[in-house]
């Protein structure tokens, strides 16, 4: 056995495969000379009798084989056929050699044909025992409760907080901080729940969770029943009953009352404009008194700040609510809806000018948030101007003119995007005496 693998059998074979080998041919795997036929030295006068080379002491190889051609298949065509296409598993062991497979015969040695691995088998697990499918519908369910619109609900009550004059503590701003955003995310959830077959009219809204069937409707209740009552319990027992009652009466106000208004009446917009106007109430409700004229003049703030960002926002898909049979500004009266937006941009000055007048922050603040307020009250002119061309015409707008219209919509837009938080950063840095005090306790 030990001369059957010896290096000397492996070399002359070698050598003699590659002695012709032509390399320019176009299909190396069946390439001819790669199954050359090497006639033995004992056949000296039949020049057609060829046969496979074997050593003169295997005579079971050699028995038979003076007359009989090299099979077309052999060994190392098989090996590169299976490299070459790069075959998985199970399709290499349906093609394992064997001694029953052609060109069998003509293998100097024995060939043990390596079993298939056995398949894995997944057993099936249920979505909680899975990390994977457990994180998957974990993000599901964040997603039902629209994080970006309840991180900034969440920051508008937290820097009404941080406004609001009377002292802060920290185990109260972190109960009022949860609470506003469960409070938040159930009224969201229950939003989704109602409106699953006017959402799928829209492509804006037509990936939410119970469109896609990856959430029920019911299951969308039960979530927001637990995040709200979790919610609400935060801010009643960790901050004051106050804050806990507006934060209650939010998610039916927007759950219930405007999400039933969206397909009646234009007047759901200013409905809206309230729910946004609560979140810094609650916010100020947790240190201070709502009798203080400045919790108004922030939550007034807020409230104005909704129109010129929805009524863009709503501008550029106003025929996609009409068809899914929403009532909006936009789609109903385009004309109005711009005016609205340039009347509540106009608004901002006067209530920023209160909260200086009634003691919440210092005289700077009207000066610089009136840089943020002029750049978001230009854009609405813009917008309102165009519209008021384009709807004085008696034959209607123009291609070109409601291009325009909505080139104005959307920078407006994007303006109310960074406009509120540049206002609330404002107003906290010039908190009244904040600087004051600041001052004397480092000096």
């Amino acid at each position: 056995m030990s001369r059957l693998h010896s290096v000397q059998n492996f070399n002359f074979f070698f050598h003699n495969t590659k002695r012709r080998l032509i390399n320019s041919q176009t299909n190396f795997i069946n390439n001819q000379f790669l199954t050359r036929k090497v006639k033995l030295p004992h056949i000296s006068h039949d020049k057609k009798a060829t046969s496979s080379y074997s050593r003169p002491h295997d005579s079971s190889l050699t028995r038979g084989s003076n007359h009989t051609e090299l099979a077309s298949t052999n060994v190392l065509e098989n090996v590169a056929s299976k490299v070459l296409i790069c075959q998985e598993p199970e399709a290499k062991s349906s093609q394992s050699l064997s001694s029953e497979n052609a060109g069998a015969a003509n293998i100097p040695f024995k060939i043990s044909p390596k079993a298939p691995r056995p398949s894995k088998v997944v057993e099936p697990a249920s979505l909680f025992t899975s990390k994977t499918s457990f994180k998957e519908e974990l993000r599901t369910y964040v997603k039902l409760t629209k994080p970006n619109l309840t991180v900034l609900v969440t920051l508008s009550c937290i820097c009404s907080y941080a406004i609001s004059p009377l002292s802060v503590s920290f185990s109260e701003l972190l109960f009022l901080t949860a609470g506003t955003a469960l409070c938040s995310g159930a009224a969201n959830a229950i939003n989704m729940g109602r409106e699953p077959d006017f959402d799928r009219q829209m492509p804006r809204t037509v990936g939410r969770p119970v469109v896609r069937g990856l959430i029920t409707p019911q299951q969308a209740y039960n979530f927001a029943a637990v995040i709200g009552t979790t919610g609400v319990s935060m801010l009643y027992f960790g901050v004051n009953p106050i804050v806990a009652s507006l934060g209650f009466f939010n998610i039916v106000l927007y759950a219930w009352i405007y999400t039933s208004m969206k397909r009646k009446s234009i007047l759901n917009t200013w409905v809206g404009a309230i729910v946004g106007a609560i979140p810094p109430l609650m916010g100020w409700a947790a240190s201070s008194s709502l009798w203080h004229p400045g919790a108004w003049c922030l939550a007034g703030l807020l409230y104005a700040w909704q129109f010129p960002h929805f009524n863009a926002l709503s501008h550029g898909i106003a025929q996609q609510y009409k068809q899914a049979g929403y009532v909006m500004t936009a789609a109903e009266n385009p004309k109005l809806n711009a005016r609205v937006a340039l009347r509540y941009s106009i608004l901002m000055f006067p209530l920023c000018f209160g909260l200086s007048y009634f003691g919440v922050t210092d005289w700077v603040f009207p000066f610089d948030s009136a840089i943020a307020n002029g750049w978001q009250a230009y854009l609405a002119f813009k917008f309102w101007q165009q519209q008021s061309k384009n709807y004085k015409n008696p034959k209607g707008p123009t291609p070109e003119g409601i291009a325009l219209a909505g080139v104005h919509a959307k920078k407006l837009f994007w303006c109310s995007v960074w406009h509120l938080p540049a206002v609330l950063i404002l107003a906290m840095l010039h908190k009244k005496d904040q600087w004051d005090r600041l001052y004397n306790y480092l000096f």
